[in-house]
């Protein structure tokens, strides 16, 4: 049940980015464009993307593909915020993270739209960065007391911790 709406201030601004953040088995894509918003399917060709793999520092190397075209007065302040927001996905455990788009405002990034999912098995590591975070069940489903219990010592424990009654009018 959707409990929780944002209502944002209107940001007036001239242009758009777009950034992507997707954790992977070996490591990290981001992808960034300088045509985000509402129309970044229709300029799909303009994404670009580079992998870091697990264990890589995230470096002004590594990144210069992504910003190579930006006019030279934002792309040092653009770079410092890809590796600020790629430090943060790390550290926060990330598993997605995307800003569609985020626009500069006195020339400083500012996300106007942005999604992000984080790793729940990260949970027990945390609990203290995340702050009393809910992550909710698929829509309809309710946890029984017996689920509540094992699910909330999976979230102590970095050991995984899994229980679902599948059929309550079934015994073992």
């Amino acid at each position: 049940m959707l409990t929780t709406f944002i209502v944002e201030q209107f940001i007036p601004h001239n242009e758009e980015f777009y950034l992507n953040i997707v954790s992977e088995r070996l490591g990290n894509s981001i992808s960034f464009s300088e045509c985000g918003g509402i129309d970044i399917e229709e300029n799909w060709d303009k994404v670009k993307t580079v992998f870091i793999p697990t264990g890589v520092s995230l470096t002004l190397e590594n990144i210069a593909p992504l910003v190579a075209t930006l006019p030279l007065e934002i792309k040092g302040e653009i770079e410092e915020f890809l590796k600020v927001i790629f430090a943060l996905f790390e550290d926060l455990d990330f598993t997605f993270l995307e800003m569609n788009p985020f626009t500069l405002v006195n020339g400083k990034p500012y996300p106007l739209d942005m999604r992000g999912e984080l790793d729940d098995t990260a949970a027990f590591k945390n609990f203290k960065k995340w702050g009393n975070i809910e992550f909710p069940l698929p829509f309809g489903r309710v946890m029984s007391p017996t689920e509540t219990f094992i699910h909330g010592l999976d979230e102590k424990t970095s050991a995984s911790l899994k229980f679902t009654v599948l059929n309550p009018e079934g015994r073992i």
